[in-house]
């Protein structure tokens, strides 16, 4: 397996780096250099890490590009993303600062943005090489900043930034919405254990909230930090308009020890609790949310249905990615531990 990556990671930097020296030179001239490039880790699209020299300048950036062989659209749109960026580094919120765009494939083939590269580190919870060597010991007051950086993004006016691509998503929506992706999966048991517990939801559904900006995959593999401070939010790639409980949701579920298993790393020192995050959201300036059990119960089916597709196509070499290895053996704990908030909401 290891082979196999490092021979696909060697072809992709083989077909990128010429295409960015020839966008380097366009951009700023023939005397303009492109050094240091490296994949980025991620599941959701293509992003190199990269130095661009030119007459004076040298800056460290990061393009990225959709998935291959998907329809550009949604979550593969890296335009849009580009778009939510720039309305959320207007709104004060920690991004990278777009550099360029362009839904012209006639460089990489398919659309792209350039941003700046954010200095700062990260956490690896589904990375069984590098999430061993981490606890949480003093990453309280990271927690603590990054829940209030989501307190900021639920404050941004989405009326008024001109997003025509963003509609309102009410709690039906958003559970129908997961169906197709659970059904790409090969798994007969695991598609019916989700369902069970989609049905549960649905009939169980509490009255949709006022909708806000929601980023959807919010936890600290997503953000970056430094010397306690959050450096940038990334992976917007399925941010939309929502119930602010699907993000406040996903990080209790993510950090909720009782829905994984055993080779997910699991902090020794130190774990946010609901408590600690729900009180730093909420002394942010976020709006308290009712029915946090449910909406926990609603981010364990969701990330249920995205592993059982994730995990197939992993195992079938469709795109190999060993983070679904670990998170697929937290399956049925997933959705047990769903299946248990959500009869208890």
């Amino acid at each position: 397996m290891t082979q196999r990556l490092d021979a696909g990671r060697d072809a992709e930097l083989a077909w990128i780096s010429p295409r960015l020296a020839t966008w380097a030179s366009e951009l700023h001239g023939p005397r303009a250099r492109v050094s240091d490039v490296w994949p980025l880790p991620g599941n959701s699209g293509r992003s190199y890490r990269f130095t661009l020299t030119a007459p004076g300048l040298r800056e460290r950036l990061v393009i990225r590009l959709p998935p291959a062989g998907v329809a550009l659209s949604r979550n593969a749109d890296v335009i849009r993303q580009a778009r939510i960026l720039e309305t959320m580094g207007e709104a004060g919120i920690p991004v990278p600062e777009v550099r360029a765009s362009s839904a012209d494939g006639r460089l990489f083939d398919v659309p792209f943005y350039v941003a700046t590269l954010v200095p700062g580190s990260s956490t690896h919870l589904f990375d069984p090489e590098l999430s061993g060597a981490q606890d949480g010991r003093g990453l309280e007051g990271v927690f603590r900043a990054g829940m209030g950086s989501l307190a900021a993004i639920h404050a941004v006016d989405w009326r008024s930034v001109g997003w025509d691509w963003a509609e309102p998503q009410d709690l039906a929506q958003e559970i129908r919405a997961w169906t197709p992706t659970l059904l790409k999966s090969d798994n007969a048991e695991w598609v019916a254990l989700a369902r069970e517990v989609g049905d549960l939801l649905m009939a169980s559904r509490p009255a949709d909230p006022e909708p806000t900006v929601v980023h959807g995959d919010f936890y600290s593999n997503n953000w970056l930090f430094e010397d306690g401070e959050i450096t940038a939010i990334l992976d917007w790639e399925i941010a939309g308009i929502g119930p602010p409980g699907l993000d406040l949701g996903w990080i209790c579920m993510i950090y909720d020890e009782r829905s994984w298993g055993p080779r997910r790393h699991r902090w020794d020192a130190w774990t946010p609790t609901p408590e600690l995050l729900m009180e730093a959201y909420t002394a942010a300036g976020g709006r308290p949310v009712d029915d946090l059990g449910w909406y926990r119960a609603l981010a364990g089916y969701r990330l249920a249905c995205i592993t059982a597709r994730n995990y197939f196509l992993h195992t079938s070499g469709k795109r190999p990615d060993p983070a679904w290895e670990v998170i697929a053996d937290s399956f049925t704990r997933l959705v047990g531990r769903a299946r248990e908030l959500v009869l208890s909401s």
